[in-house]
């Protein structure tokens, strides 16, 4: 999570990084951009749901969630799986108009999974939510319904493809999610090691030298690509969710 982070940071503009995080502490001090959300008390997801005992846990069922768990003023979010590293300046993705359109996301070119139905299925591993447009309906009450009444092997993934796909999402270029389901370009913006479960040590993890790079970077190191320099680093920082009920 923190290699993604400081990849983000350092290829982006981006003016705050959310942690979604199952502790009021996170174990090591980060810089006022990052800020954390500890979502262990949500309620949306009762502990005996079908998806609750899969692969994923209720960590990857709450991405479903982010116009309730992020502050009203976010009306657009960019969400990055941990597996993935920004290599190339992104900030062109905030620049698109997103119209009524819900989700940008990249087609799985490459995944049989889907297909035999005649539908598109986009991998949400990278993927820009539209809050302001979701907001305005009961969407995400439509996918807490659907996660708590039938197992999906990709959890809330499947859930966007099955409910909202094709005609609420737009297509994202696979230079921001480069990765075999969505395929490989000779310019990426965003490797994502899909697929792999330890990229960070597995040979086979094409461009494996993008996470080293960024794991080996300090914070005032990613600062600096963006011209920027570290203040000082919040400790443990944490944010309280008992008085409220809940990546980019």
């Amino acid at each position: 999570m923190v290699t993604a982070a400081k990849s983000l940071a350092a290829n982006s503009s981006v003016e705050k990084i959310y942690f979604l995080i199952e502790d009021d502490k996170f174990p090591e001090a980060l810089p006022p951009l990052i800020e954390t959300i500890n979502v262990s008390g949500q309620t949306w997801f009762p502990p005996g749901g079908p998806n609750m005992r899969s692969q994923f846990t209720y960590m990857a069922l709450i991405r479903c969630c982010y116009g309730k768990i992020l502050p009203k003023e976010v009306d657009k979010v960019l969400q990055l799986d941990v597996d993935t590293i920004c290599v190339d300046n992104i900030d062109e993705l905030w620049d698109i108009d997103m119209g009524g359109k819900w989700i940008i996301a990249a087609d799985e070119v490459n995944n049989s999974y889907w297909k035999p139905y005649g539908m598109q299925y986009y991998n949400i591993g990278v993927a820009m939510f539209n809050l302001a447009e979701m907001r305005k309906t009961d969407c995400e009450g439509r996918m807490i319904a659907l996660l708590n009444s039938e197992k999906l092997p990709y959890v809330e993934q499947d859930g966007f493809n099955k409910l909202y796909a094709p005609r609420k999402f737009m297509e994202l270029p696979a230079r921001f999610n480069e990765c075999y389901p969505v395929g490989y370009s000779d310019s990426p913006a965003i490797v994502h090691y899909a697929g792999f479960k330890k990229w960070w040590e597995d040979p086979n993890a094409p461009r494996r030298e993008y996470y080293r790079k960024y794991r080996d970077m300090t914070w005032e190191e990613a600062l600096a690509c963006r011209g920027e320099t570290l203040q000082q680093p919040a400790k443990k920082q944490s944010r309280s969710r008992k008085a409220k009920s809940s990546e980019s």
